[in-house]
């Protein structure tokens, strides 16, 4: 009995860490991940999402917030922060709290993605 209460402990006493998703990976292979724990729903969801650079200028990392207009089919970035090396490890190089106005999402691209993930259909349908 000792031992599961020890066990049961330790798991509750452990750090939290998002199981990221791969969402769509883009020339030149930057990869973009979404936290599922993030998400919410209704006619605005929201979900957390890491974009790692892979080519040697974007090495970096953002963590953005996005939001998705499902009924006005649009996405927008509601938080951005950009680390100095990929999975948001390093110093932060800048925080943007307002990134970005209402876009609609270009067909392939990883907003339309997002969108898709986020509304559960495509925004040209």
């Amino acid at each position: 009995m000792k031992h599961i209460l020890f066990i049961l402990l330790i798991l509750l006493a452990a750090p939290a860490y998002a199981e990221w998703k791969l969402l769509i990976v883009t020339l030149p292979m930057d990869t973009y991940y979404v936290d599922p724990a993030t998400k919410t729903s209704g006619d605005k969801p929201q979900v957390t999402t890491m974009l790692n650079g892979r080519s040697q200028e974007t090495r970096t990392s953002n963590k953005v917030v996005w939001e998705a207009d499902c009924k006005k089919k649009r996405v927008r970035a509601l938080s951005r922060v950009r680390y100095q090396k990929r999975y948001f490890q390093g110093k932060v190089l800048f925080n943007d709290p307002y990134p970005g106005e209402p876009v609609y999402p270009l067909p392939g691209s990883p907003t339309e993605k997002l969108f898709i993930y986020l509304c559960g259909f495509k925004p040209y349908h």
